[in-house]
C-alpha cells in the first residue's frame, strides 16, 4: 500500500508540474484562449478515444471481461449516488438559480484528463483498460443527463443521438470489437495509436494549467458555494462510494480505480458545456479551480483509506 500512495503522490507532483508548465505558457502568451481550445479539441476527439483503443489491445479472456462489467457497474453506481443526492441539494424550485451547474460540478468527474494519468501510474494500461470503463459511463452521461441539466428544451432525439453517439462511446466500441475477437490492429496503425495516446498525460495537464491561468485563484477560494460542491466531489460522495466498495467482493485493483475515477476533481467539461449553453459556467470554472487543487490531498488520502480498510 505505501508503494502505490508514493508512486500517486509522485504521479501528482508530475502532473503538477505539467500543469504549471500549462499556467506560465498561458501567462507568457505562448498559448492563448483559441490555442487552448485547440489543444482541447485534440485531446477529446483524437488522444483520449486512442487511449482507450490502446487500452483494449489485449488478448481476450472471460474472467477480463467480467471484470470490465463489474467497472462499468461500479461506476454507473457512483454516478448514479452522485445524481440523486446532487437532485436533493439542488432541486429545480430551490434558492439555486444554476442548479444545473451545481449538478453538473457534483456528477462529473475529471476521469479523463486527471484520473487516467494516475491510473496509468500506478496499474499501467490494466489500470487504463478498467478506467475506460468508467469513462464510457461519463460520456453517455454527460452527453445526456449533463445536457439535459443545462439545455432542458433539447429534444429527447437529440439527447439519445448525443449519448450514443460521442467520441468516448465510439472509440469503447471500436476498442470492443478488438478485445472480444480474434481481430488485431495491424502492428503500423497500433504504434501510431499508442503513440497518440501517450499525448494524453502532458497535453492534458497543460490545458488545464492554462485553464487555471485563466482563474482569479482568490476569488475562487472566497465562494462557499464552491466549497460546498468540492467538499460533495472530491470527500462525501467518494467516501460514500468507498464504504460500498468495501462492501462489494472487489480485489483492490479494481476497487483502486474505480475510487480514483469516481473521486478526481470537477470534470472540465463542467464549464465548457456552460458556457456552450449559456448557464453559469463561470461558477463551474471555479469549482473546477479549487477541486483540481485540493485533490492532491484528497486522492492520496482516499486511497491511503482504501487500503488501510481494505487490505
Amino acid at each position: 500500500m505505501l508503494e502505490n500512495i508514493q508512486i500517486l503522490v509522485s504521479q501528482i507532483i508530475v502532473t503538477f508540474l505539467l500543469m504549471a508548465a500549462g499556467y506560465i505558457c498561458y501567462r507568457l502568451k505562448y498559448l492563448n484562449n483559441e490555442g487552448a481550445g485547440q489543444l482541447s479539441l485534440i485531446l477529446t476527439r483524437v488522444v483520449a478515444p486512442c487511449v482507450v483503443i490502446d487500452s483494449f489491445q489485449r488478448e481476450f479472456d472471460p474472467a477480463l471481461g467480467m471484470t470490465l462489467l463489474a467497472a462499468a457497474g461500479c461506476a454507473i453506481f457512483a454516478m448514479g449516488l452522485s445524481i440523486i443526492v446532487s437532485h436533493i441539494l439542488f432541486r429545480a424550485d430551490g434558492p439555486h438559480k444554476n442548479y444545473g451547474d451545481k449538478r453538473m460540478c457534483v456528477v462529473f468527474t475529471n476521469c479523463g484528463f486527471m484520473a487516467l494519468p494516475l491510473l496509468d501510474a500506478l496499474y499501467g494500461s490494466y489500470g487504463l483498460f478498467l478506467g475506460s470503463a468508467f469513462i464510457a459511463v461519463n460520456n453517455v452521461l454527460l452527453w445526456s443527463y449533463g445536457v439535459a441539466q443545462l439545455c432542458p428544451d433539447m429534444s429527447r432525439a437529440q439527447k439519445i443521438r448525443n449519448a450514443v453517439i460521442n467520441p468516448g462511446t465510439v472509440s469503447l466500441a471500436i476498442g470492443l470489437v478488438f478485445f472480444l475477437t480474434p481481430l488485431d490492429l495491424p502492428q503500423v496503425p497500433a504504434t501510431c495509436v499508442s503513440y497518440l495516446a501517450s499525448l494524453n498525460t502532458p497535453v492534458a495537464m497543460i490545458i488545464l494549467g492554462a485553464f487555471l491561468a485563466q482563474c482569479d485563484l482568490r476569488a475562487c477560494f472566497r465562494d462557499q458555494q464552491v466549497y460546498f460542491v468540492t467538499a460533495l466531489r472530491l470527500l462525501i460522495l467518494p467516501l460514500i462510494t468507498l464504504v460500498i466498495f468495501l462492501l462489494l467482493p472487489l480485489d483492490s485493483i479494481l476497487r483502486n480505480t474505480m475510487l480514483i475515477s469516481a473521486s478526481a476533481p470537477v470534470a472540465m467539461a463542467c464549464s465548457m458545456f456552460g458556457q456552450v449553453y449559456g448557464t453559469d459556467y463561470l461558477f463551474s470554472t471555479r469549482a473546477v479551480a479549487v477541486s483540481t487543487i485540493l485533490s492532491a490531498v484528497t486522492i492520496p488520502g482516499l486511497i491511503a483509506l482504501s487500503g488501510l480498510l481494505g487490505g
